[in-house]
């Protein structure tokens, strides 16, 4: 077993708590070699080399960006699972995945918990465990990062009202196995799990291992018919909403013609024309989650077996 610990996830927060939160860690059974991330993408690097140097579990201290880093690693290494101690801004990943936030729980999930595979979804050469967010989404994702002090829901509102009055609204072709659209877009979610940025409900009926994307269009709108989509969106009713184009399919294909800012389970990036092709990988992560089924599960996990990580 290795853990790899992110000082930089939640605003700092947890490279400040470190030195505190190691000690109680190893009082909880939790003890191993332990590796720190020193930039964007180094988790990737250092989940990759624990598998290579053995190690069979791998446990995350941070926030999605973090576990989705670290399940990149796992997928080129070809082997291993993955444990998340959820203590980033939002923890979608982890509500989505069955990881309890609270630290105790997660540390039992992560040395006796179940084994579950769920899906990752793929973008170029980047793997993804629970949404990706285009248009708006990206936008609000990029200036929540920038907060410190400010974790959860509560960021992703506070940036979400610059973003809303100054977002364009980009042109795009969408097209999928069933569904072709095309015109201005305000933002487009692409999930494996239901929610993003801390609780927003852009796609409520997503399950993380069903083998399908779920995917979430709102089309072009002005500045004030952004916030009542906001609105929606924490209700879990965008799908309702005039206009709103709801798709679950096993790949999509979006073409355009400018950059779109776009986030990786938080982590930032700017997809870039003519096109971005998105699709599931079936099966694709084995991650130790709660004895016990807890947030989002389905028939497939409640079957899967438990042990104990090495």
């Amino acid at each position: 077993m290795q853990i790899i610990v992110n000082p930089a996830a939640a605003g700092g927060r947890v490279g400040r708590d470190w030195p505190s939160l190691a000690p109680r860690l190893a009082g909880l059974g939790l003890a191993a070699e332990t590796v720190l991330t020193h930039a964007p993408g180094h988790a990737t690097e250092l989940a990759a080399r624990a598998v290579a140097d053995g190690h069979e579990l791998v446990v995350v201290v941070g926030g999605d960006g973090t576990l989705c880093e670290a399940a990149a690693g796992l997928y080129r290494a070809g082997g291993g699972r993955l444990a998340m101690l959820p203590l980033g801004t939002g923890n979608d990943a982890a509500r989505t995945l069955g990881v309890p936030l609270e630290l105790e729980a997660a540390v039992g999930a992560a040395l006796d918990g179940r084994r579950r595979a769920v899906d990752l979804i793929r973008v170029g050469d980047e793997v993804v465990v629970n949404a990706i967010g285009i248009g708006l989404t990206g936008d609000i994702n990029r200036r929540a990062a920038r907060l410190k002090k400010v974790r959860g829901i509560a960021a992703y509102l506070v940036t979400a009202t610059i973003s809303m009055v100054r977002f364009p609204t980009p042109v795009v072709r969408l097209e999928t196995p069933d569904v072709v659209w095309q015109g201005p877009i305000t933002l487009i979610a692409v999930h494996n799990g239901p929610t993003t940025g801390g609780g927003f409900r852009l796609t409520p009926g997503a399950e993380p291992d069903d083998g399908h994307l779920d995917v979430t269009l709102v089309p072009g709108l002005s500045v004030l018919g952004r916030p009542p989509r906001l609105l929606a969106a924490m209700a879990g009713r965008l799908g309702r909403m005039r206009g709103t184009v709801e798709v679950r399919a096993p790949w999509l294909e979006l073409a355009f013609t400018d950059p779109l800012p776009a986030h990786l389970d938080g982590n930032q990036v700017l997809l870039e024309p003519p096109s971005a092709r998105f699709e599931v990988l079936p099966g694709a992560l084995t991650i130790q989650v709660a004895a016990e089924p807890c947030g989002t599960t389905s028939t497939a996990a409640r079957s899967t077996t438990s042990g104990r990580g090495q």
